[in-house]
């Protein structure tokens, strides 16, 4: 009888749940934490690249707001930041994408903010596709485009906190 005893005392005991670290907080994985930080803050930066590339090219747009063609060398720096302003934003999608699947696995706070973050993403790209480098409409959408920046990098900011108090819960 003893011998049952102990071995269904062992039995139980293993089945219990391993210790956890970081404080007792069971999502608190703070290698994968500390990569979602620094993806959050990687995105920050891409995101005041995309900022620069848009004032730039709401700058060569405003050169041509009467919607004539642009002298040779305008429209060819018109195009060259068009490209440039996607490459970043392709940047931006890949980073918070990786974001995202870090965010998941470690059932993050900061999770539902970059769900956020990757529609606004969709929508800033096919915005950025659909200048031509002239006329008020490109003007307004350029306008849009600055304040959507503006916002997904409060966004960010607000999921960079997020990320970092994960593993500061007690």
């Amino acid at each position: 009888m003893t011998f049952l005893s102990l071995l269904f005392l062992a039995g139980a005991a293993l089945a219990l749940p391993a210790p956890q670290k970081g404080g007792g907080n069971a999502t608190c994985n703070s290698v994968l934490t500390a990569q979602l930080v620094g993806g959050i803050q990687a995105n920050l930066n891409i995101q005041a690249q995309e900022l620069q590339g848009v004032q730039t090219l709401a700058s060569l747009t405003a050169a041509n707001s009467t919607g004539r063609a642009l002298p040779n060398n305008a429209v060819s720096d018109f195009q060259l930041t068009q490209s440039n302003v996607l490459t970043i934003q392709q940047k931006g999608i890949d980073i918070r994408a990786q974001n995202q699947k870090l965010a998941s696995e470690l059932n993050s706070p900061a999770a539902q903010g970059l769900a956020v973050v990757a529609m606004a993403q969709v929508m800033e790209v096919m915005q950025v596709k659909s200048l031509t480098g002239s006329g008020p409409a490109d003007a307004k959408t350029l306008q849009l485009l600055v304040t959507e920046v503006q916002g997904g990098t409060k966004q960010n900011m607000m999921n960079l906190m997020a990320a970092e108090s994960a593993c500061k819960k007690a």
